[in-house]
């Protein structure tokens, strides 16, 4: 379960183009999933007595199928949000008391549908046979497309190679055959006791969702924000995938190195509202690979926002076994984005995040695309450089930074100097002001 390649910090800004060998971020991500594999095999005391015994089978057929050389397929049941969020949050517990009952539940529901990701992915040895006897709650599974619920009267789950079945103690209700087509076709018959609810689609480079698996999604520390609860905002699941296809096409288009990170890294888009005014966006470390985001009607801002929570995803992957700053959260400093003191920390987040989405904006302006002769085009753009010098500058002055994180901010500085300097060129000024909007 070794992955090749340890954290070194170059490559995490933007990569090269979608041929970039280095795959800094893939890596990064391999490594992340083995770790998640192995906390999730040394979880049992993190885990209530009464699910130990289950926890104890799903380790070994995890175990098996690692000795089986099939670590790819193990680690890609680690990507499942309702695993590895749930599993990087058990760590929080007694952080957030406020939310114990939430990670609580959510580790419970991780160990079925881990074992729901096993069984599609074919890890189950020949023979195998397991009970889940605590609920039979709905398993989601984004290779699915949703939700999968029981017959009514189920208790429990069992779990084999070829099928899996609701029970209801002892006694099985239904079964359903685990192979795809057999199984869509069953439910498609409607005559198996089991209902399917879609609970997701493809937008883009990733998945759309309704569903969210982050027990500390409540959780927010945007003074703008009271948390991140699924809402389509009064719009349809349609709406969304078509604003998302455009704002994933603009990325296609002017930076293709993203998209195929996106493709990699990126697992889901959870809705959290419509807002006219402001994109108000978010991500969590624990949650890799999922972006919440509000529905806009400027597609620009749609864009930014989307490539602004990536490139946090980015980072967050990254420094779950890499050190970035030495003073990374204390003390406070004004910050360019936002209206509260911030940590070192989250200023390096959003420069990180701001200076690609600036790239993004001369690429689209050199190529003479239309959004480009927009009076707001130019005003946006001149508004996202300066803030990315002052967060820059702040970072020069204070930040004290580790070899890794080093690397970032030399390629962070690289980009910001071919700014400044397109800037000059065109007569621009480059002084950061407190005046410039959000």
């Amino acid at each position: 379960m070794s992955t090749a390649g340890g954290p070194s910090g170059y490559g995490l800004v933007l990569p090269r183009d979608t041929g970039d060998e280095s795959r800094v971020v893939a890596r990064a991500y391999a490594r992340y999933l083995a770790s998640c594999c192995r906390q999730f095999l040394s979880a049992a005391t993190l885990l209530p007595a009464a699910l130990r015994p289950e926890h104890a089978a799903i380790a070994a057929i995890v175990r098996d199928a690692l000795d089986r050389d099939e670590p790819g397929k193990v680690l890609s049941c680690f990507a499942a949000p309702a695993v590895g969020t749930a599993l990087q949050c058990l760590a929080l517990r007694d952080d957030l008391p406020a939310f114990q009952l939430r990670i609580d539940a959510a580790a419970a529901a991780m160990l079925p549908h881990l074992l729901f990701e096993l069984q599609l992915h074919g890890l189950l040895a020949d023979g195998t046979s397991i009970v889940w006897p605590h609920g039979a709650a709905a398993l989601y599974s984004s290779a699915l497309g949703g939700e999968l619920q029981p017959p009514a009267g189920a208790s429990g789950w069992r779990f084999s190679t070829s099928h899996l079945a609701a029970i209801a103690g002892a006694a099985e209700l239904e079964r359903l055959p685990v192979q795809r087509d057999a199984m869509s076709q069953a439910l498609g018959e409607d005559r198996c006791g089991f209902r399917f609810e879609q609970r997701c689609w493809s937008a883009g480079a990733t998945l759309f969702a309704t569903i969210d698996h982050n027990p500390i999604a409540a959780f927010e520390a945007h003074p703008d924000k009271a948390g991140n609860c699924v809402d389509l905002g009064a719009h349809s699941e349609t709406e969304w995938v078509a604003m998302l296809d455009e704002s994933f096409g603009l990325v296609e288009r002017f930076l293709p190195g993203e998209l195929a990170e996106m493709a990699t890294l990126l697992q889901e888009i959870i809705p959290v509202g419509y807002d006219e005014v402001r994109h108000l966006s978010a991500s969590y470390r624990e949650a890799v690979g999922t972006v919440y985001l509000t529905l806009h009607p400027n597609l620009m801002t749609m864009t930014e926002a989307l490539i602004h929570e990536f490139q946090h995803n980015k980072l967050n992957v990254a420094a779950h076994d890499a050190q970035f700053l030495h003073n990374a959260f204390h003390p406070l400093y004004k910050s360019p984005i936002r209206p509260d003191p911030r940590p070192l920390w989250g200023i390096l987040l959003a420069v990180h995040a701001f200076l690609p989405v600036a790239e993004l904006y001369r690429r689209m302006r050199d190529a003479g695309h239309p959004f480009a002769e927009r009076p707001d085009f130019a005003r946006r753009m001149n508004e996202i450089d300066l803030k990315n010098h002052e967060g820059m500058d702040m970072l020069r002055a204070h930040a004290d930074l580790t070899p890794a994180g080093r690397a970032v901010f030399d390629d962070l500085e690289a980009l910001e100097r071919a700014h400044l300097a397109d800037r000059s060129a065109r007569g621009l000024d480059n002084t950061p002001t407190d005046a410039h909007p959000e």
